[in-house]
């Protein structure tokens, strides 16, 4: 088995005088006096969307654990957008397979740099560059579709969406790691700014700047760096475009497929809800509610008690790193905001509109 021994996690905010390496390295210092002892992973993992980029980083995996002055270690740099789903995978599958017993997974993008305008441009290298982004459509313009296309077939008006920013910055008030930690209600949604209509600026998931890091290791180690370490039981991955014609996330329901049934009762989920209808979409996709009333159950689930993407905070490929460490404290009572008493987390990690999708299941 594959367990979680410790995590250190950064306020995610708007920090115009640190660099990546600079918030790596608070993240990493609060992992290091966390744990019983610390010695030196055998791999760190990198899980960057757009350090390249924003950062202007080539070989930043080097960089940022030469700055954390570690010494005798493999280094990599996952790209997978803004899906950290993958380097949790290759961690995982490094620990599973014998390759390695230490994996440190290190979570890290900075947004706050660039006007909105640059940012969205490179949120765009996302979609299909042979056609879609030369056109300028962008990440914003296909989920204010996508969400035209699921109120037309379930009938349902924009007051219904405003269930979900509602419901994650009341959870974003209670965490002290929060970027928006203030309460909304629904006449704020309604008449907030428009941004690709219908999707308003309270749907959109709240680029900002942050890092974690979390230390993976093998069972036979695990409890010389923490007396009750977390499981992984197992991670999940799968892919498909979605679906604008019928809304629908293809890769997230296959990913569920080989899962089989989730619980609703003794879990806490982060999923990833880069727009409210993708947050939607994600809960049917889940089977956690039926077609058309996937918002309808938010108060029932343990669902991104962070605040979520929309108000905790959205630190692009880093942003799964940032959930991983988060469920971890939540199962070992640590997590300081709205916490549940959990036996399980699940994780669901994939890109702005879900065409690529990680599923983890950890347990206490």
């Amino acid at each position: 088995m594959v367990s979680i021994v410790g995590c250190g996690l950064t306020k995610l905010d708007r920090y115009y005088e640190l660099s990546e390496k600079d918030l790596v390295s608070e993240a990493y210092k609060q992992l290091i006096t966390k744990i019983k002892e610390y010695d030196q992973p055998d791999i760190v993992i990198v899980s960057s969307g757009y350090i390249d980029v924003l950062g202007k980083n080539i070989l930043s995996s080097y960089k940022i654990s030469s700055g954390l002055g570690l010494q005798n270690t493999k280094v990599m740099r996952i790209e997978n957008g803004d899906n950290g789903g993958a380097s949790i995978l290759t961690a995982y599958s490094f620990i599973k397979s014998g390759v390695a017993k230490k994996v440190l997974l290190i979570g890290i993008d900075k947004f706050s740099d660039y006007p909105s305008k640059y940012v969205n441009e490179y949120l765009s290298y996302n979609l299909d560059n042979d056609y879609t982004y030369h056109v300028g459509i962008t990440p914003h313009a296909y989920s204010a579709l996508l969400m035209k296309r699921y109120m037309k077939k379930y009938n349902v008006d924009y007051e219904y969406f405003t269930k979900w920013p509602i419901k994650m910055h009341q959870n974003a008030s209670e965490n002290p790691l929060a970027y928006l930690k203030f309460k909304v209600d629904k006449n704020t949604v309604v008449n907030s700014q428009i941004v690709s209509d219908p999707l308003r600026i309270f749907d959109v998931g709240a680029r900002a700047d942050g890092a974690s890091v979390v230390l993976v290791t093998a069972d036979e180690v695990a409890k010389r760096y923490f007396d009750s370490p977390v499981k992984i039981d197992g991670i999940v991955g799968n892919i498909g475009a979605m679906n604008l014609s019928d809304p629908s996330l293809p890769s997230v329901a296959k990913a569920r497929n080989e899962l089989g049934d989730l619980p609703k009762r003794d879990v806490v989920y982060e999923i990833h809800d880069s727009y409210s209808i993708m947050a939607a979409l994600e809960i049917e996709e889940l089977k956690l509610a039926e077609r058309g009333k996937g918002l309808d159950v938010v108060d029932s689930l343990d669902i991104n008690l962070s605040g979520g993407l929309k108000a905790r905070g959205y630190i692009g490929g880093g942003t799964a790193i940032y959930q991983l460490g988060e469920v971890f404290l939540h199962l070992t009572n640590q997590f300081k905001g709205k916490s549940a008493n959990a036996e399980k987390g699940i994780i669901l990690s994939n890109d702005d509109l879900g065409n690529t999708s990680y599923l983890a299941v950890l347990s206490r």
